[in-house]
């Protein structure tokens, strides 16, 4: 091959190089296996932190609230592993909350954790004007991470623009607003067997800003060790308000006093008696008194043959 061929499939092999160089770089930045950017984007978009504890920023920032009545400030951490979460009032710095502890003489502010959508709320009493500002949920990292919420206080309803009509129906309506456990003041489960106790709110004009189950005055953990427990709550577009606490596998641990406690309404309550299925406990009572009559069966004959044997000997030497 002479020098002018061999230089032209040299040039030829450079342009081919440089359009394919061309190519990748073109299509580097895209996004393959049907993966756009924009979608991996939108998935990301609510951590503020690549790693560790997120806040979900869905969450409303800028809270309203009526004078004398109850607001509810909410706080939700994704990968959250064992660091605690606190609420701070920003006009004075006032730790009012860590985890589920209220650290402050004002009776009006209690935290609430709502173990089913993992959110950790700030409930304030009888609000007055002087509580309007900005709060701050913080979780304990190093340094911190904050998600701050503002409180507006009003002085009436937004419903009064409406005329007195419509404030008497708003009235009458939360004055008839209950909680009710199904089944009645009292329910029986064999043991071992699943209890299943659903809490129905009725009349309520909005629903709850959360809804907790409690056993014995205690919050029910639905992540202890004993496990088995699980809540399921009605959809947002249901026309009736419900709250299903499952118990699988109930034992005599397991009784007691149960509470359905939603924000807007009063707390109902249940007694529930885990009881034994009498057929059992005979079959297992005649079992164990055939096992001692069969015992005592077997130990008959060895019996009277020592005193045969006994017997015998006296009169040997008789």
């Amino acid at each position: 091959m002479n020098n002018p061929e061999a230089l032209k499939i040299c040039f030829l092999l450079l342009i081919l190089e440089c359009m394919v160089g061309f190519c990748d770089y073109r299509s580097g930045n895209k996004k393959r296996h049907g993966q756009p950017e924009e979608e991996e984007e939108k998935k990301l978009g609510f951590r503020l932190w690549s790693s560790g504890p997120n806040f979900d920023t869905d969450l409303p920032q800028d809270v309203s609230g009526v004078v004398g009545q109850t607001a509810y400030l909410t706080c939700r951490v994704f990968d959250r592993t064992n660091k605690t979460i606190s609420w701070i009032r920003h006009a004075d710095l006032h730790i009012l909350t860590v985890g589920r502890y209220t650290y402050t003489a004002d009776n009006r502010y209690q935290s609430i954790y709502n173990p089913t959508t993992d959110e950790w709320i700030l409930q304030i009493k009888y609000l007055q004007k002087r509580d309007s500002g900005m709060y701050e949920c913080q979780v304990s990292t190093q340094p911190v991470r904050s998600f701050f919420v503002r409180l507006n206080i009003l002085d009436e309803t937004p419903s009064k623009l409406y005329g007195e009509e419509s404030i008497f129906t708003v009235q009458n309506e939360e004055e008839v607003a209950h909680a009710e456990i199904t089944g009645g003041t009292e329910v029986h489960v064999e043991q071992g067997s699943t209890l299943n106790l659903t809490c129905v709110v009725k009349n309520s004009k909005e629903k709850p800003h959360y809804l907790l189950w409690y056993h014995k005055n205690e919050t029910i953990d639905y992540t202890s060790p004993r496990g088995g427990i699980s809540v399921v709550n009605s959809e947002n577009n249901s026309p009736e308000i419900t709250s299903t606490l499952l118990i699988y596998q109930v034992g005599d641990s397991d009784s007691g006093k149960y509470s359905c406690r939603p924000s807007n309404t009063d707390v109902a309550t249940t007694t529930v008696y885990v009881i034994r299925d009498e057929h059992q406990q005979n079959l297992k009572s005649i079992n164990n008194n055939a096992h001692k009559n069969k015992i005592s069966s077997s130990f008959l004959p060895f019996l009277v043959l020592q005193v045969l044997v006994g017997v015998l000997e006296w009169c040997v030497e008789w």
